[in-house]
């Protein structure tokens, strides 16, 4: 055998041994690796989802899946171990009957943003200051889909306020901020069902209508939950989403970044890039080791 052939099965050999001894670090070595999020149609659900799938996909060596769904089956699903994590969940007051049907099989696994509010929205211009002075109003509610949170909570602010003359119309939420920034260029009277985190608060100069009645109740948070097998499964993924929450400064860069671009998940890559210290504090040690076991 000359000495080519020798060096080159030398060095074949020695990669090899290489792979066959080294090996993902015991605490991870039993762990699933695929994760199923489900999320909704919603600004800030789309850019939360995307985010949380390209990290733990790229730094955290997971695969993951997404489905887009509606609220009502977003809950359905991660309660039945269909999906693992709904990271877009609104409590106590917004989603709190979706959490109240399945309070057995789902858990709160973080908060991913502490400061979440819901109501009616209006341009700062408005004439309007509170729900109770659209009370014989010819205005129109400009909603979004019939499940949604915020719509249950604007039915039931039309019945405690005696609004029954308001029409509420369900439109999808591109079809209702256009609607609004159509009205806002012509300096016209239109009441959203808004929520913030949004883009349109980035945008727009706007605000809630007052709400003496508490119907949308007080700020709230948006919470990572989860099923309740999930700590058993996929422990690194809990933790996490534990880990991973944003200030206002931060998640609202987030969504106008994903707003800005044609596919959204260039704009999260670009608030990934811009905020890497803040990722890497989320990922910290759960990150898959590799260790030699010669």
């Amino acid at each position: 055998m000359n000495r080519q052939i020798k060096t080159t099965l030398a060095a074949m050999l020695a990669l090899c041994l290489m792979a066959a001894c080294t090996t993902p670090s015991s605490n991870q070595s039993d762990e699933e690796r695929t994760v199923n999020l489900v999320y909704t149609d919603w600004s800030e659900a789309i850019a939360i989802t995307n985010l949380a799938k390209i990290v733990l996909e790229e730094q955290m060596e997971f695969e993951v899946q997404m489905k887009l769904t509606d609220v009502e089956n977003a809950y359905a699903e991660v309660a039945s171990g269909q999906a693992d994590v709904f990271a877009d969940a609104w409590l106590p007051e917004t989603h709190g009957h979706y959490l109240e049907n399945h309070a057995n099989a789902i858990e709160q696994l973080g908060i991913i943003y502490p400061h979440a509010r819901t109501g009616l929205v209006v341009p700062a211009y408005s004439q309007y200051q509170s729900i109770e002075d659209l009370k014989g109003s010819d205005v129109d509610l400009v909603g979004i889909e019939t499940e949604a949170g915020v719509m249950y909570q604007t039915r039931h602010a039309i019945d405690q306020y005696g609004l029954g003359s308001v029409q509420l119309l369900s439109l999808s939420e591109q079809d209702m901020t256009k609607a609004f920034s159509e009205s806002f260029k012509r300096r016209e009277e239109i009441v959203i069902t808004g929520w913030e985190p949004h883009w349109l608060f980035a945008r727009y100069e706007l605000r809630f209508l007052d709400d003496p009645l508490q119907v949308f109740g007080a700020q709230e948070n948006i919470y990572a939950v989860g099923s309740k097998s999930l700590s058993g499964r996929l422990p690194t993924v809990v933790r996490f989403f534990e880990r991973m929450q944003f200030s206002e400064q931060q998640i609202n860069s987030l969504i106008y970044l994903m707003n800005s671009e044609a596919d959204p998940e260039d704009g999260v890559r670009e608030w990934i890039r811009k905020n890497e210290y803040i990722v890497n504090q989320w990922v910290k040690d759960l990150k898959p080791e590799r260790k030699k076991i010669m």
